[in-house]
């Protein structure tokens, strides 16, 4: 029509009379007449956008951005609070400024769409006096909305299953400092692995390889909704391995090994159990990285990196370390007997041999472990 695309273009209901913000020398009620494309295409958006009874309006607004990219959260927020302060009584519009200045490309179609609901300043329009609220709604908005909430609610699940699980544990194993320990085999490299997934996708620290799987699309990066989805889970498995092998120190502690040979008896004879299936965890986790989604892919990468450096580095190096630590912390407040055991002992546990005598009540079967085994141990 020889508008500039910046310009707010609007019709009044009945006259055609032209002004700045009236370009055009037709009317609505013209344009609903008319039997021809036009005169289709106008009543078929007349019907959609307007409610039946004329009161109330849908405006579209064409953004100019890729609204898939991290600047439709921003966007939603100005957008919103833009339309709050258009549809503001003069009372409270007092109060809401000077509001912070918003990007002009954010709010531009917020500011053409209070305009249009509420009708020229001179009072033609007869909705201008009847607007009470105005609404930004898509179904980007309600992805935006729905993980602001989940992150907003994500801490509370988080620290509730960390403790509710933690404190299972002390019951079970009549250990209260044992979930302490767990908390920094468990938590603390659970943030490792969301870092180092964060360098992969969000700052594309492996695009050079040139695998999808391991990078983002331009203008994309980590998924949202991949730390919800596998925090628990990756929980789930770390605590599981912990806890099997956890369950072996106590059992070889209270037969009479000291705290030390106990940890490393109960490495080697959990190591090819805990081993294999960390193994079988993450190629089956790893699988989602042969697909072609992307944030089937990062959940994949996620899930089978967590397990497999809790499988390889946090069992062998770290849950050592914390547990011979202040071992005497290990089993608080229950009585362990005093070490009895010896190191010949030990090695004939590793080696499947019997320990002790044959009546012996403390004697431990245990599965044969490779030399291999025991000198990591």
């Amino acid at each position: 029509l020889g508008l500039e695309s910046s310009r707010l273009a609007c019709l009044h209901w009945h006259n055609v009379s032209t002004d700045e913000r009236h370009p055009l020398p037709v009317s609505a009620k013209m344009l609903r007449g008319l039997h021809n494309d036009l005169g289709e295409v106008y009543r078929d958006a007349w019907a959609r956008l307007m409610s039946k009874n004329s009161r109330s309006s849908m405006v579209l607004i064409t953004v100019p951005f890729d609204p898939f990219s991290e600047v439709i959260r921003p966007f939603v927020r100005e957008v919103r609070r833009a339309l709050a302060v258009a549809s503001a009584p003069p009372q409270l519009l007092r109060s809401l400024l000077p509001i912070e200045e918003p990007p002009a490309a954010m709010v531009a179609a917020a500011a053409a769409a209070a305009w249009a609901a509420r009708g020229p300043s001179d009072g033609g329009s007869a909705l201008q006096n009847e607007v009470e609220t105005l609404h930004y709604l898509s179904s980007l908005a309600i992805i935006v909305d729905i993980l602001e909430a989940s992150y907003a609610r994500f801490p509370f699940i988080l620290g509730g299953t960390i403790l509710l699980v933690f404190s299972v544990i002390a019951v079970a194993f009549r250990a209260a400092l044992a979930p302490v320990k767990m908390f920094f085999t468990v938590v603390v490299p659970l943030a490792a692995v969301f870092g180092v997934a964060v360098w992969v996708y969000q700052m594309k620290g492996l695009a050079f390889l040139g695998v999808p799987a391991l990078t983002s699309a331009a203008g994309a990066g980590f998924y949202w909704g991949t730390p919800i989805f596998t925090c628990t889970i990756i929980i789930g498995l770390a605590l599981d391995y912990d806890v099997f092998l956890f369950a072996r120190v106590v059992e070889l502690r209270r037969s009479g090994f000291d705290n030390a040979l106990a940890v490393r008896g109960a490495i080697c004879l959990t190591g090819p159990i805990i081993t294999s299936a960390g193994l079988v965890m993450a190629i089956a986790l790893g699988g989602l990285m042969l697909c072609d989604v992307p944030s089937s892919n990062q959940i994949g990468f996620v899930m089978a990196f967590g397990v497999l450096v809790d499988t390889f580095i946090i069992r062998t190096c770290l849950v050592p370390a914390v547990l011979t630590l202040a071992a005497g912390l290990n089993y608080w407040p229950q009585r362990l007997p005093h070490p009895s055991k010896t190191l010949g002992d030990f090695m004939a546990l590793v080696q499947g041999v019997p320990s002790g005598r044959s009546g012996d009540a403390t004697t431990i079967a245990a599965p044969s472990a490779s030399p291999s085994m025991l000198a990591v141990a």
